[in-house]
């Protein structure tokens, strides 16, 4: 059988490293990428290569493909997972800041999708797996660069999907709620970055709140487990919101409208 190829972003810590080790336990060879090198290294093993990269870089993207290509032949599994969130208010968030937001969350991504399609096209067969949000389908307050980024990889996994599937390739979205791993005292490190006026105070209070869970959160191999799933089912899942409460908060959404659940979120965000 033909040894299988998984090239995972963002893999030195949370979702990122527990799938790259999962995928790499189930007779996958994983490249495993990620700014932070000497984390990957940690994880290194026979079916488990690190690549330094960071997913702005478009060059280094190319090369990190290109040498997967030149090394195994062939990609069968993306999973594109780097992410970075920028909290804070639109008002108070700068546009550095946004578009930082937009060339991790969306361009990296996107980058990444157009360096392994031409070889998935060649080879008739490839499933890329865009780690989203649970807020790709809804917002909260104080989140709005981070969730718009993620409605925007939302809209571009859908539209891809439809792109190519006629080539045999696969595209699947699974959107996680809060995990316990470092994203979230990062996010707080970076709503920490912003100047709030006083008139946003009862806002960021409510940010802390709303993540004040992730302690009790499951951790980052229930979103493992998930992607193994996703790779190995003959016919993938189109979109996978979990833990359980992610998924009916998006339902709840859909069921509520618009203004009850945005009012439900801001009572939930309340001191």
């Amino acid at each position: 059988m033909t040894e299988r190829i998984a090239l995972v972003t963002g893999a030195s810590s949370g979702i990122g490293r527990a799938t790259a080790v999962l995928l790499a336990s189930n007779g996958y060879y994983v490249f495993a990428a990620a700014r932070r090198v000497y984390r990957l290294q940690q994880i290194r093993s026979e079916h488990l290569e690190p690549i330094e990269l960071d997913v702005a870089d478009e060059g280094a993207i190319h090369r990190a493909v290109d040498h997967v290509i030149s090394t195994k032949g062939r990609i069968d599994i993306l999973v594109n997972n780097a992410a970075h969130a920028q909290l804070g208010a639109i008002e108070c968030v700068s546009m550095e800041a946004a578009h930082r937001q937009f060339e991790v969350n969306v361009f990296g991504y996107a980058r990444f999708m157009q360096a392994v399609l031409p070889h998935m096209r060649a080879q008739k067969s490839g499933r890329i797996v865009n780690i989203t949000s649970a807020l790709g389908k809804m917002t909260i307050p104080g989140f709005g660069w981070y969730t718009a980024s993620k409605h925007a990889l939302e809209a571009l996994s859908e539209t891809l999907r439809g792109e190519v599937m006629e080539f045999g390739i696969d595209v699947v979205v699974i959107a996680p709620g809060l995990i316990k791993t470092e994203f979230v005292p990062n996010q707080l490190r970076m709503l920490e970055t912003v100047a709030h006026p006083p008139a946003y105070e009862q806002l960021v209070a409510g940010v802390h709140k709303i993540v004040a869970h992730e302690p009790r959160a499951p951790g980052p191999e229930i979103i493992a487990e998930a992607v193994l799933d996703a790779v190995t089912a003959s016919t993938p899942p189109m979109r996978h919101a979990l833990p359980l409460d992610s998924r009916m908060a998006v339902v709840a959404r859909w069921l509520l409208g618009g203004r009850v659940f945005e009012w439900a979120v801001r009572r939930r965000m309340k001191p």
